[in-house]
Protein backbone atom coordinates (compact mmCIF):
# COMPACT_ATOMS: atom_id res chain seq x y z
CA UNK A 1 0.00 0.00 0.00
CA UNK A 2 1.34 3.44 -0.95
CA UNK A 3 1.41 6.25 1.56
CA UNK A 4 -0.10 9.66 0.76
CA UNK A 5 2.13 11.35 -1.79
CA UNK A 6 3.01 8.08 -3.58
CA UNK A 7 5.83 6.91 -1.27
CA UNK A 8 6.34 3.18 -0.67
CA UNK A 9 6.60 1.86 2.90
CA UNK A 10 10.13 0.93 3.95
CA UNK A 11 9.20 -2.73 4.56
CA UNK A 12 7.70 -3.18 1.10
CA UNK A 13 10.68 -1.44 -0.50
CA UNK A 14 13.12 -3.77 1.26
CA UNK A 15 11.09 -6.83 0.25
CA UNK A 16 11.09 -5.64 -3.36
CA UNK A 17 14.83 -5.09 -3.26
CA UNK A 18 15.40 -8.54 -1.77
CA UNK A 19 13.22 -10.17 -4.45
CA UNK A 20 15.10 -8.28 -7.14
CA UNK A 21 18.44 -9.42 -5.75
CA UNK A 22 17.23 -13.01 -5.57
CA UNK A 23 16.07 -12.87 -9.20
CA UNK A 24 19.37 -11.36 -10.33
CA UNK A 25 21.31 -13.99 -8.39
CA UNK A 26 19.26 -16.78 -9.97
CA UNK A 27 19.76 -15.30 -13.45
CA UNK A 28 23.50 -14.94 -12.89
CA UNK A 29 23.76 -18.53 -11.62
CA UNK A 30 21.81 -19.81 -14.64
CA UNK A 31 23.99 -17.78 -17.00
CA UNK A 32 27.16 -19.07 -15.35
CA UNK A 33 25.87 -22.62 -15.78
CA UNK A 34 25.76 -22.02 -19.55
CA UNK A 35 29.40 -21.07 -19.94
CA UNK A 36 31.33 -22.36 -23.01
CA UNK A 37 33.39 -24.71 -20.84
CA UNK A 38 30.28 -26.24 -19.29
CA UNK A 39 28.68 -26.51 -22.74
CA UNK A 40 31.60 -28.64 -23.98
CA UNK A 41 31.49 -30.81 -20.85
CA UNK A 42 27.71 -31.23 -21.19
CA UNK A 43 28.15 -32.38 -24.80
CA UNK A 44 30.62 -34.96 -23.50
CA UNK A 45 27.87 -36.15 -21.16
CA UNK A 46 25.90 -37.41 -24.16
CA UNK A 47 29.01 -39.32 -25.29
CA UNK A 48 29.11 -41.15 -21.95
CA UNK A 49 25.35 -41.79 -22.09
CA UNK A 50 25.93 -43.32 -25.52
CA UNK A 51 28.77 -45.45 -24.20
CA UNK A 52 26.59 -46.76 -21.36
CA UNK A 53 23.80 -47.76 -23.77
CA UNK A 54 26.24 -49.46 -26.13
CA UNK A 55 27.61 -51.48 -23.21
CA UNK A 56 24.09 -52.37 -22.02
CA UNK A 57 23.31 -53.64 -25.51
CA UNK A 58 26.55 -55.63 -25.57
CA UNK A 59 25.82 -57.21 -22.18
CA UNK A 60 22.29 -58.04 -23.36
CA UNK A 61 23.78 -59.85 -26.37
CA UNK A 62 26.01 -61.83 -24.00
CA UNK A 63 22.93 -62.81 -21.97
CA UNK A 64 21.26 -63.80 -25.24
CA UNK A 65 24.14 -66.23 -25.82
CA UNK A 66 23.71 -67.73 -22.36
CA UNK A 67 26.44 -65.75 -20.60
CA UNK A 68 26.00 -63.84 -17.36
CA UNK A 69 25.94 -60.13 -16.67
CA UNK A 70 23.67 -57.27 -15.62
CA UNK A 71 22.22 -55.45 -18.62
CA UNK A 72 21.60 -52.11 -16.94
CA UNK A 73 23.41 -48.90 -16.09
CA UNK A 74 25.21 -50.33 -13.08
CA UNK A 75 26.30 -53.40 -15.05
CA UNK A 76 27.61 -51.23 -17.90
CA UNK A 77 29.42 -48.80 -15.60
CA UNK A 78 30.77 -51.68 -13.53
CA UNK A 79 32.30 -53.17 -16.67
CA UNK A 80 34.06 -49.85 -17.30
CA UNK A 81 35.45 -49.89 -13.76
CA UNK A 82 37.20 -53.20 -14.40
CA UNK A 83 39.09 -51.89 -17.43
CA UNK A 84 42.60 -50.33 -17.32
CA UNK A 85 42.19 -46.66 -16.49
CA UNK A 86 38.61 -47.40 -15.46
CA UNK A 87 38.50 -45.17 -12.34
CA UNK A 88 39.71 -42.17 -14.32
CA UNK A 89 37.09 -42.85 -16.99
CA UNK A 90 34.38 -43.17 -14.34
CA UNK A 91 35.19 -39.82 -12.77
CA UNK A 92 35.25 -38.24 -16.23
CA UNK A 93 31.78 -39.72 -16.79
CA UNK A 94 30.62 -38.31 -13.46
CA UNK A 95 31.86 -34.81 -14.34
CA UNK A 96 30.33 -34.91 -17.84
CA UNK A 97 26.93 -36.22 -16.72
CA UNK A 98 26.83 -33.82 -13.76
CA UNK A 99 27.54 -30.95 -16.17
CA UNK A 100 24.74 -32.18 -18.43
CA UNK A 101 22.35 -32.32 -15.46
CA UNK A 102 23.33 -28.76 -14.51
CA UNK A 103 22.82 -27.63 -18.10
CA UNK A 104 19.32 -29.13 -18.12
CA UNK A 105 18.52 -27.34 -14.85
CA UNK A 106 19.50 -24.08 -16.49
CA UNK A 107 17.30 -25.03 -19.47
CA UNK A 108 14.38 -25.51 -17.07
CA UNK A 109 15.07 -22.08 -15.55
CA UNK A 110 15.26 -20.29 -18.89
CA UNK A 111 12.18 -22.05 -20.27
CA UNK A 112 10.26 -21.02 -17.16
CA UNK A 113 11.39 -17.42 -17.50
CA UNK A 114 11.10 -17.01 -21.28
CA UNK A 115 8.04 -19.04 -22.35
CA UNK A 116 4.97 -16.76 -22.28
CA UNK A 117 2.29 -19.48 -22.45
CA UNK A 118 1.72 -21.11 -19.02
CA UNK A 119 0.99 -24.61 -20.39
CA UNK A 120 4.05 -24.66 -22.64
CA UNK A 121 6.13 -23.13 -19.86
CA UNK A 122 5.22 -25.93 -17.45
CA UNK A 123 5.74 -28.64 -20.08
CA UNK A 124 9.12 -27.43 -21.32
CA UNK A 125 10.48 -26.60 -17.88
CA UNK A 126 9.20 -29.89 -16.46
CA UNK A 127 10.77 -31.90 -19.30
CA UNK A 128 14.14 -30.21 -18.81
CA UNK A 129 13.97 -30.73 -15.04
CA UNK A 130 13.11 -34.41 -15.53
CA UNK A 131 16.11 -34.87 -17.80
CA UNK A 132 18.28 -33.18 -15.17
CA UNK A 133 17.15 -35.78 -12.61
CA UNK A 134 17.90 -38.68 -15.00
CA UNK A 135 21.35 -37.34 -15.89
CA UNK A 136 22.05 -36.54 -12.24
CA UNK A 137 21.27 -40.13 -11.25
CA UNK A 138 23.63 -41.40 -13.94
CA UNK A 139 26.33 -39.06 -12.62
CA UNK A 140 25.71 -40.47 -9.13
CA UNK A 141 26.11 -44.03 -10.44
CA UNK A 142 29.43 -43.10 -12.06
CA UNK A 143 30.55 -41.58 -8.74
CA UNK A 144 29.54 -44.68 -6.74
CA UNK A 145 31.68 -46.94 -8.92
CA UNK A 146 34.45 -44.35 -9.14
CA UNK A 147 34.67 -44.39 -5.36
CA UNK A 148 35.08 -48.16 -5.41
CA UNK A 149 31.49 -49.05 -4.58
CA UNK A 150 28.91 -51.02 -6.50
CA UNK A 151 25.20 -50.70 -7.07
CA UNK A 152 22.89 -53.54 -8.08
CA UNK A 153 20.01 -51.70 -9.74
CA UNK A 154 17.90 -54.85 -10.07
CA UNK A 155 18.05 -55.47 -6.33
CA UNK A 156 17.47 -51.77 -5.66
CA UNK A 157 14.32 -51.85 -7.80
CA UNK A 158 13.02 -54.89 -5.91
CA UNK A 159 13.80 -53.30 -2.53
CA UNK A 160 12.12 -50.04 -3.55
CA UNK A 161 9.03 -51.94 -4.71
CA UNK A 162 8.91 -53.93 -1.45
CA UNK A 163 9.08 -50.75 0.65
CA UNK A 164 6.29 -49.09 -1.29
CA UNK A 165 4.12 -52.21 -1.07
CA UNK A 166 4.26 -51.94 2.70
CA UNK A 167 3.33 -48.27 2.75
CA UNK A 168 -0.24 -46.93 2.92
CA UNK A 169 -1.61 -46.66 -0.63
CA UNK A 170 1.75 -48.01 -1.78
CA UNK A 171 0.18 -50.41 -4.27
CA UNK A 172 -1.74 -47.58 -5.93
CA UNK A 173 1.44 -45.51 -6.15
CA UNK A 174 3.37 -48.44 -7.64
CA UNK A 175 0.73 -49.00 -10.31
CA UNK A 176 0.86 -45.28 -11.10
CA UNK A 177 4.65 -45.48 -11.41
CA UNK A 178 4.36 -48.53 -13.67
CA UNK A 179 1.83 -46.78 -15.89
CA UNK A 180 4.02 -43.68 -16.04
CA UNK A 181 7.02 -45.76 -17.16
CA UNK A 182 4.87 -47.50 -19.78
CA UNK A 183 3.73 -44.07 -20.99
CA UNK A 184 7.37 -42.95 -21.13
CA UNK A 185 8.17 -46.02 -23.20
CA UNK A 186 5.33 -45.19 -25.58
CA UNK A 187 6.62 -41.64 -25.83
CA UNK A 188 10.07 -42.93 -26.78
CA UNK A 189 8.56 -45.13 -29.49
CA UNK A 190 6.51 -42.16 -30.74
CA UNK A 191 9.56 -39.91 -30.92
CA UNK A 192 11.45 -42.63 -32.75
CA UNK A 193 8.76 -43.44 -35.31
CA UNK A 194 7.95 -39.77 -36.02
CA UNK A 195 11.63 -38.77 -35.82
CA UNK A 196 10.76 -35.92 -33.47
CA UNK A 197 14.16 -36.45 -31.85
CA UNK A 198 15.72 -34.66 -34.83
CA UNK A 199 14.36 -31.43 -33.34
CA UNK A 200 17.04 -31.76 -30.65
CA UNK A 201 19.79 -31.59 -33.27
CA UNK A 202 21.38 -29.05 -35.53
CA UNK A 203 21.62 -30.09 -39.18
CA UNK A 204 23.98 -33.14 -39.22
CA UNK A 205 24.76 -32.53 -42.89
CA UNK A 206 25.89 -35.66 -44.70
CA UNK A 207 25.38 -37.72 -41.57
CA UNK A 208 21.66 -36.88 -41.44
CA UNK A 209 20.35 -40.15 -42.91
CA UNK A 210 22.53 -42.28 -40.64
CA UNK A 211 21.59 -40.25 -37.55
CA UNK A 212 17.88 -40.48 -38.42
CA UNK A 213 17.99 -44.26 -38.74
CA UNK A 214 20.09 -44.70 -35.59
CA UNK A 215 17.70 -42.52 -33.62
CA UNK A 216 14.57 -44.15 -35.01
CA UNK A 217 15.72 -47.66 -34.15
CA UNK A 218 17.30 -46.60 -30.87
CA UNK A 219 14.30 -44.68 -29.53
CA UNK A 220 11.93 -47.49 -30.48
CA UNK A 221 14.11 -50.12 -28.76
CA UNK A 222 14.46 -48.07 -25.59
CA UNK A 223 10.72 -47.45 -25.57
CA UNK A 224 10.01 -51.17 -25.74
CA UNK A 225 12.34 -51.89 -22.83
CA UNK A 226 10.85 -49.11 -20.69
CA UNK A 227 7.36 -50.43 -21.36
CA UNK A 228 8.41 -53.90 -20.22
CA UNK A 229 9.95 -52.43 -17.04
CA UNK A 230 6.66 -50.66 -16.31
CA UNK A 231 4.67 -53.84 -16.90
CA UNK A 232 6.95 -55.75 -14.51
CA UNK A 233 6.28 -53.17 -11.78
CA UNK A 234 2.52 -53.62 -12.23
CA UNK A 235 2.84 -57.42 -12.26
CA UNK A 236 4.97 -57.33 -9.11
CA UNK A 237 2.31 -55.19 -7.42
CA UNK A 238 -0.60 -57.35 -8.57
CA UNK A 239 1.10 -60.56 -7.37
CA UNK A 240 2.60 -58.97 -4.22
CA UNK A 241 6.02 -60.27 -5.35
CA UNK A 242 8.63 -57.46 -5.30
CA UNK A 243 11.25 -59.71 -6.91
CA UNK A 244 9.39 -59.43 -10.22
CA UNK A 245 10.18 -55.72 -10.33
CA UNK A 246 13.82 -55.95 -11.40
CA UNK A 247 14.52 -52.83 -13.42
CA UNK A 248 16.11 -52.64 -16.85
CA UNK A 249 18.10 -55.85 -16.42
CA UNK A 250 14.95 -57.75 -15.51
CA UNK A 251 13.06 -56.19 -18.40
CA UNK A 252 15.63 -57.35 -20.92
CA UNK A 253 15.82 -60.84 -19.42
CA UNK A 254 12.03 -61.05 -19.48
CA UNK A 255 12.10 -60.28 -23.20
CA UNK A 256 14.67 -63.04 -23.67
CA UNK A 257 12.46 -65.57 -21.89
CA UNK A 258 9.51 -65.09 -24.26
CA UNK A 259 8.80 -67.26 -27.32
CA UNK A 260 11.36 -66.31 -29.95
CA UNK A 261 12.98 -64.34 -27.13
CA UNK A 262 16.48 -65.01 -28.47
CA UNK A 263 15.68 -63.00 -31.58
CA UNK A 264 13.66 -60.39 -29.70
CA UNK A 265 16.42 -59.75 -27.17
CA UNK A 266 19.04 -59.58 -29.90
CA UNK A 267 16.96 -57.01 -31.80
CA UNK A 268 16.41 -54.86 -28.71
CA UNK A 269 20.09 -55.11 -27.75
CA UNK A 270 21.07 -53.92 -31.22
CA UNK A 271 18.51 -51.14 -30.89
CA UNK A 272 20.01 -49.98 -27.60
CA UNK A 273 23.41 -49.87 -29.27
CA UNK A 274 21.87 -47.72 -32.01
CA UNK A 275 20.52 -45.41 -29.31
CA UNK A 276 24.00 -45.22 -27.85
CA UNK A 277 25.54 -44.21 -31.16
CA UNK A 278 22.75 -41.67 -31.68
CA UNK A 279 23.48 -40.21 -28.23
CA UNK A 280 27.11 -39.77 -29.20
CA UNK A 281 25.97 -38.02 -32.37
CA UNK A 282 23.79 -35.78 -30.21
CA UNK A 283 26.90 -34.81 -28.31
CA UNK A 284 28.27 -33.53 -31.61
CA UNK A 285 25.15 -32.11 -33.28
CA UNK A 286 22.84 -31.37 -30.32
CA UNK A 287 21.38 -27.91 -29.81
CA UNK A 288 23.14 -26.24 -26.88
Amino acid sequence: MRRPGGSVPMGERKMGQAAGKANRAASEAASASRSPALRVLARTGFVFIGLVHILIGFIALQIDRGQGGRADQSGAIGSLASKPGGPLLLWAGFAACAALALWMLSEAFFEWRSEPEPKKKLGKAGAAAGKAVVFGFLAFTFAVFGAGGSKNSSQSASDFTAKLMGAPAGAVLLIAVGLAIIAAGGFYVYRGVTRKFMEDLQDPGRARTAVEWLGTIGYAAKGVVLAVVGILIIVATATADPSKSSGLDGGLKTLGSQPYGVFLLAAVAAGLMCYGVYSMARGRYGKF
